[in-house]
């Protein structure tokens, strides 16, 4: 029954090709590593310059990591891996897998970055599409799951960044 799931099908060919695989652990290592550092970076930046704005792009994405950790714990929906019975590409706990806190994580940082410097923010915007895409392709999220938190950080980024600042 599960054999004939696209994310079974997807995993089992990805596994086939080696090169694709260590691609896809590559890139769904290295992007959040690059996010953060990206938004750490902003942050650095802000505090040597005393801008106010450092308050807003701190406290946003943590309180976005709050809810989004929050309903997480109160779905607690099942990863892929666990309902489908495959091994992941990367080893990972079960359940707690939607809305996806590396997708909602990385766009709501995103916002943040963009709120500062366009130009750093669209790059961050698309290490945020890789970073959503190699959590479906390493088996631990479903589509939905990247989906709701990529959503979540959307609609808190836009309404925290450019509708009320």
């Amino acid at each position: 029954m599960y054999k004939h799931h696209y994310i079974f099908k997807l995993i089992t060919f990805i596994n086939k090709k080696n090169s694709l695989k260590k691609t896809i652990l590559f890139l769904d290592t290295y992007s959040p590593k690059l996010v953060t550092w990206i938004f750490y970076f902003t942050l650095a930046y802000l505090a040597m310059k005393r801008d106010i704005r450092i308050l807003y792009v701190g406290l946003i994405p943590l309180i976005t990591f709050l809810v989004v950790t929050v309903t997480r714990n109160l779905l607690n929906l099942k990863r892929p891996f666990e309902e489908l019975a495959f091994k992941p590409l990367l080893p990972h706990s079960v359940g707690r897998a939607c809305p996806s806190r590396h997708a909602a994580s990385s766009v709501i940082i995103t916002f943040a970055v963009y709120y500062i410097c366009p130009s750093l923010g669209i790059f961050t915007g698309i290490l945020s599409i890789i970073i959503c895409f190699t959590r479906v392709l390493t088996g631990v999220h479903y589509p939905r799951d990247v989906i709701c938190g990529a959503s979540l950080g959307i609609i808190i980024g836009y309404i925290s960044f450019f509708v009320l600042l």
